[in-house]
């Protein structure tokens, strides 16, 4: 989890950067040679926005970036303004930007596939929020695993992750701290996102010590509702938390539990997926009429 966590900052600060650089100092001989690199890098640095984990890199240096990455195409654009569009020895000049072309191509039908990833899908069943009073962020959400590592589960395909940021744009203090109270989210109230019947209530398991996980138990401590023909399970409860019992009524808002560490959880976070009650098969959910996808940000 350390490795990945690590991965994951560079892959969200050290890329981009390269390429806001790369930009920056770019000196192409042809307008046309510009456009290309241009592109290709705006291509790149698009996937990185939509695919890394800006709860962990910081909500707010991806809106630094971006401002970096406007800036370095500026920059360069007034240099090359005044540079012909293209040059006599022209087999020259595609041989030089072949490796351009090709990234380009690449990089573009990548982003294209995540994009669909991402808005290819109908609006889930529509919820209210399962949280109180803070700044959340989807961890994990869409249509695809480069969005959304439940994607490839059969009940799981529309799971959802959720965190809390502080007012810094992260998810903790630390990259993998141990102490589950250093996460924005840990201890944060869990509210039942529709008018149901707990079906299922499980507590009294431990909060797992980061980034250890009991896989024995993959849901730890949880509840479960029926909802209008869905089975709604929210998952990885806080030790000593779960409010409701099996049998009873809740209405939306009601308070289910706190968000904690247990069962199989590298980190603190609240996990929501729901099932067709009579299919067993994922349904895809919707808060407040919107997606919900990876870097999707609710405020409460």
């Amino acid at each position: 989890m350390i490795a990945i966590a690590a991965l994951m900052l560079v892959f969200c600060l050290l890329i981009p950067m390269f390429f806001i650089w790369r930009l920056w100092r770019m000196n192409e001989p042809t307008r046309l040679g510009w456009l290309l690199v241009l592109m290709e890098s705006s291509m790149l640095v698009a996937l990185v926005m939509l695919l890394g984990r800006w709860d962990m890199a910081g909500m707010w240096t991806r809106l630094i970036l971006i401002g970096l990455a406007i800036a370095a195409a500026l920059a360069s654009a007034r240099r090359h303004a005044s540079r012909p569009w293209i040059v006599e020895d022209r087999q020259a000049l595609w041989r030089s930007l072949g490796p351009t072309v090709a990234s380009l191509l690449l990089s573009s039908a990548a982003l294209v596939y995540v994009v669909i990833g991402m808005t290819g899908q109908q609006t889930g069943y529509d919820l209210a929020f399962p949280l109180k009073e803070g700044h959340f962020v989807i961890a994990h959400g869409g249509g695809i695993s480069l969005l959304n590592h439940h994607s490839g589960h059969p009940a799981q395909a529309h799971a959802l992750d959720i965190v809390a940021v502080n007012a810094a744009g992260l998810r903790a203090s630390g990259l993998i701290p141990k102490d589950p109270a250093r996460y924005v989210v840990f201890g944060k109230t869990v509210i039942s996102p529709c008018d149901g019947l707990v079906i299922a209530a499980v507590d009294g398991l431990a909060d797992q010590t980061p980034p250890t996980a009991d896989r024995a138990i993959p849901a730890g401590n949880h509840v479960i509702l029926s909802c209008n023909g869905l089975h709604i399970e929210l998952a990885h409860l806080r030790q000593g938390s779960v409010w409701p019992k099996t049998g009873e009524q809740v209405r939306t808002g009601a308070i289910i539990g706190l968000v904690g560490n247990s069962g199989n959880s590298t980190e603190p976070h609240l996990h929501i997926h729901a099932t067709d009650a009579q299919t067993g098969e994922a349904a895809k959910l919707a808060f407040d009429g919107r997606n919900p996808l990876r870097n999707t940000q609710f405020v409460r």
